[in-house]
């Protein structure tokens, strides 16, 4: 017996002095490059500012330096700001260029001024993003900021005149917008000039109506829609009429503009030029957005056409957008026509379509109508009916809302929760502690949408005990985005700091399989999306988003996209899929982190669709044309690089049949 005691300690001990050979050896020996930059990567994934993060900034490779200044921006650190400003000095121009971008992200203003100055010394690729990220920090408190962006427009660099236009831009400046229109006159760099245009057309800045029509007929399709908005926007006589011309053009993002110009304008006139052009296209998208159009002036100039489109009955989309235009130009008249469709038993789409044709009309008779569309066994129909009920039937509130907190769904009790922030509805407070403290068997969505109500009913000392007991329930959510936002909201009303209580971020990509990803992908993966128009080829970045590629990956290679639809298309904007429940609203059981970066939203870009920091999934967007006023605020994960015409031909609705992921 003790011999055999003997061996087994034997055994044991030999055990013991491999783990810890094993722990020395794997403690002191030179981590890979790629092993480091996963532990950054996963540093970054749990939201966790350390030391040993901070590490890395001295590395010797400039590829982990950089990645570490990335990590600590988004992460957002109090230290972040300083850090990142003395990385400005790093001998590596990437990872300066990197950390200059990286402050714009911590949300720190008081380092907006210091990026300015600094921008003066450094050279012009670092330049570029310290004047974006001034931008982004800047608020119209900042006068001396502010002031100061419309200096760098006479710099030598085009590339820092250019990113001092979008700082304009990112800044809000309207004032100092206004000197862009003589920069666009005597401006040599065309990049210079469209970012010129591009600011001058998204702040709406009348005085730049002069460029807008020099660029109405540019050859590019591009600027020709920058001209439209700005038209749109514009206070000229002349207007209406350029906008009006402009329905004929041969590019269909441009007409898609000219329409959206026509209807931003106000002007009842513009009503026939908007119902000839919806009687000449055939195009679906163009129908949508002029049937759309009429029912913003409420015009009865398209009803025929509409009634055409209703009764054709090709296309939800079609039926959907003909029946809210009919109720807001036929009002009362039109009642008829929804019952009638409704007893059709038409698809969940066209039924909420219905609901909102209802509240069109806005009168009692559709009441009753409502409330059945209230009880439909679709959760988008219910929601969409609760939110017309709640504003035309106001006396009933309090019904609707104690109805909508116990749907079975997630969407009516998120709109309940908004009434409940609106309207003070205090006596709901208990009901929400207990959506709160249920943690995960509460959808996440709902224990966001609690904590936001419990925040907007603040201020009533009576209520100060039942709001403290909401927020601790927050602190200790099994979710860290709940955790993150109950602790913001309870240092912001209460002045008590409970950071120190939230724990790290769970994650789902482990560091070692972090690696072994980079280790395998040694050029970028791509992404064949097959739809019944053709493929969509896009390359996808995992230097830039790890994390996200590799959801998506994961997502692809388990069929989690196979028949889902594009569920929403805005013309001259995006088309957005992969919500399993085809509403905007679904996604897989968890959130994924932001990783926000440098690269621009061109034309065919791929972002992840958010409702907020941290909250982004399944939902992919891809861009119909550039559109910087994304930059830094969606992660960037991926680029068309084939099947642009394919995705200028997605309507809503179009199915994603599969995703073949192509390892490079």
């Amino acid at each position: 017996m003790k011999s055999i005691l003997r061996a087994f300690t034997a055994v044991v001990a030999v055990v013991l002095l491999a783990l810890v050979g094993y722990y020395l050896y794997d403690t002191l020996r030179e981590r890979s490059l790629n092993e480091r930059l996963a532990a950054v990567i996963h540093l970054e994934d749990q939201r966790l500012h350390s030391d040993e993060l901070e590490k890395y900034l001295s590395d010797d490779s400039l590829r982990v330096r950089a990645r570490t200044a990335l990590a600590i921006g988004r992460i957002g650190d109090p230290k972040a700001g300083a850090l990142l400003m003395e990385a400005l000095a790093d001998s590596s121009m990437t990872v300066a260029r990197t950390a200059a971008f990286a402050i714009g992200l911590t949300g720190q203003g008081e380092f907006a001024s210091s990026l300015l100055s600094a921008a003066r010394n450094l050279p012009s690729a670092v330049a570029v993003n310290a004047l974006l990220s001034a931008g982004r920090l800047a608020d119209s408190s900042m006068t001396e900021v502010i002031d100061s962006l419309p200096g760098f427009l006479t710099e030598a660099s085009a590339e820092v005149r250019e990113a001092a236009c979008y700082a304009i831009f990112y800044a809000g400046a309207r004032v100092q917008a206004i000197q862009l229109v003589n920069l666009e006159k005597s401006e040599p760099d065309s990049l210079v000039r469209v970012a010129a245009l591009y600011t001058l057309s998204r702040l709406g800045i009348d005085e730049g109506t002069p460029v807008f029509v020099k660029y109405q007929t540019d050859s590019d399709p591009y600027l020709r829609t920058l001209a439209l908005r700005g038209l749109g926007r514009s206070s000229s006589p002349e207007a209406l009429r350029l906008l009006a011309l402009s329905l004929n053009d041969n590019n269909d993002r441009v007409v898609a503009q000219a329409i959206a110009g026509l209807r931003s304008l106000r002007n009842k006139d513009a009503t026939p030029y908007l119902s000839a052009k919806l009687q000449r296209t055939q195009d679906e998208r163009l129908i949508e957005a002029l049937l759309d159009a009429l029912r913003g002036y409420e015009s009865n100039l398209g009803v025929d056409m509409a009634l055409t489109h209703l009764r054709s009955g090709l296309s939800e989309n079609l039926v959907s957008a003909s029946i809210r235009y009919l109720a807001s130009a036929q009002k009362d008249r039109a009642v008829t026509l929804i019952d009638s469709l409704l007893n059709d038993n038409p698809p969940a789409t066209v039924r909420a379509a219905c609901a909102e044709a209802y509240g069109e009309i806005s009168k009692e008779n559709v009441i009753p109508r409502l409330a059945v569309l209230f009880s439909d066994e679709d959760p988008l129909v219910r929601a969409e009916a609760f939110g017309v009920l709640v504003g035309l039937d106001s006396a009933n509130l309090e019904f609707y809302v104690q109805k909508a907190l116990v749907d079975p769904d997630f969407m009516p009790v998120i709109l309940a929760l908004d009434q409940v922030q609106e309207h003070k509805l205090t006596q709901h407070l208990p009901a929400m502690v207990k959506l709160l403290k249920q943690g995960g068997e509460t959808d996440i969505d709902i224990r966001r949408s609690v904590l936001d109500a419990a925040e907007g009913l603040f201020g009533d000392s009576l209520l100060d005990s039942t709001l403290t007991e909401v927020f601790i329930a927050g602190l200790f959510d099994p979710d860290y985005i709940i955790r993150q936002q109950a602790a913001q909201v309870y240092k912001d009303k209460k002045g008590i700091d409970r950071d120190n209580m939230v724990t790290p971020a769970e994650t789902r990509i482990s560091e070692r399989d972090i690696r072994k990803a980079l280790d395998k992908h040694l050029l970028n993966p791509s992404a064949i999306v097959m739809t019944e128009k053709g493929q969509i080829e896009f390359e996808l970045y995992l230097d830039a988003a790890p994390l996200t590629v590799l959801n998506f990956i994961e997502l692809s290679k388990d069929g989690f996209y196979n028949g889902l639809r594009f569920h929403r298309v805005v013309p001259d904007f995006v088309i957005q899929g992969g919500d399993p429940l085809g509403t905007g609203w679904g996604g897989p059981p968890y959130f994924i982190r932001c990783e926000h970066s440098d690269r621009p939203y061109k034309r065919g870009t791929v972002g992840i669709a958010t409702s907020g920091r941290d909250t982004g999934g399944s939902q992919f967007f891809i861009t119909h044309s550039p559109l910087p006023h994304l930059n830094a605020r969606y992660t960037v994960f991926g680029g068309v690089v084939d099947g642009m015409d394919v995705v200028d031909q997605i309507v809503r609705g179009d199915i994603i049949e599969n995703i073949v992921i192509r390892d490079n």
